[in-house]
């Protein structure tokens, strides 16, 4: 069974500049491996040290559980090699409901 998820990408604890510019790369080149990267915009804010990730339109999704894992753990671990300390939040929009998971 598919469904149409959208997705809330948001990583704080980056230091201003450098840092956040390097975690942006690394996310782009996660979403890109993983074939979403025409799906998911990275934006970030250099100057506040923000990165953020999100789908402008749903995406389909067959076998949700098994792939949400593994995008979950990937956005985590991308991170994590640029920042060890950095906090990543994602969530989860069930394009077929009104609620974020």
């Amino acid at each position: 069974m598919s469904i149409s998820v959208g997705l809330e990408l948001d990583v704080s604890g980056l230091q201003p500049g450098d840092e956040t510019a390097r975690t942006a790369v690394a996310l782009t080149e996660f979403f890109a491996l993983n074939d979403l990267d025409r799906d998911v915009v990275v934006g970030q804010d250099e100057g506040k040290g923000e990165v953020s990730a999100w789908t402008e339109y749903p995406v389909i999704v067959t076998r949700f559980g098994a792939w949400s894992d593994r995008i979950e753990q990937g956005a985590q671990e991308a991170v994590s090699a640029v920042v060890p300390t950095a906090r990543v939040s994602l969530r989860w929009r069930f394009e077929d409901d009104d609620e974020d998971f």
